[in-house]
């Protein structure tokens, strides 16, 4: 079974069995391997779960397959930088939490980037054993709440499919697994909602 058969099984595990299918998700992230080459363009991505804890993640899981606003990332392999990319719909919301932030960029018919970030290969946060492709949030212009304190970490586990760990800081500065997600390239957009 290849790792992306895997990570649909992890993902069909996790209704049933949530300690389980979140070891298999780090299981299979562990053994993919860091992309080669690096990422470039554009690249559609999807949530797979977060982590904080069952009962908020059960809550967030519920609320996120209704409305989800990001859909992605963009790389700029030769700068080493990148963005996020989010549907239009949820810049209010963001506008809320982060009101001094004015750094959207119009990125076509009802979407727009936002959240720059610095790419790099370096050692997994949580996991130093292994190397990951990292995108580094704490960057001036970023709002510090939520945004500069996280990173993204990747690994590939297939053609042009990868498997994404979101690690936060917690209030004593401790690094913890926020959430897993995948990114995908390709030239189709998802839907716009």
């Amino acid at each position: 079974m290849t790792l992306r058969e895997r990570l649909e099984a992890a993902q069909k595990q996790l209704e049933c069995d949530r300690t389980s299918g979140l070891a298999a998700l780090d299981k299979i992230f562990y053994e993919g391997v860091v992309p080669n080459p690096l990422l470039n363009g554009r690249y559609w991505g999807g949530l797979i779960t977060s982590t904080f804890n069952p009962v908020l993640d059960n809550v967030l899981g519920s609320f996120t397959e209704l409305w989800f606003p990001w859909q992605g990332k963009t790389f700029e392999a030769t700068t080493n930088t990148g963005d996020n990319i989010f549907t239009n719909d949820g810049l209010l919301l963001g506008r809320v939490l982060w009101p001094f932030y004015n750094d959207y960029i119009p990125d076509g018919r009802g979407r727009s980037r936002a959240f720059k970030f610095h790419s790099s290969i370096a050692p997994c946060v949580l996991n130093p054993e292994i190397e990951v492709f990292r995108m580094n949030f704490n960057l001036e212009g970023n709002p510090r709440f939520l945004v500069r304190e996280l990173v993204d970490e990747l690994r590939q586990i297939d053609d042009d499919y990868y498997l994404g760990k979101a690690v936060l800081g917690n209030l004593d500065g401790k690094p913890y697994l926020a959430a897993y997600f995948t990114l995908r390239s390709g030239l189709n957009a998802p839907p716009y909602p």
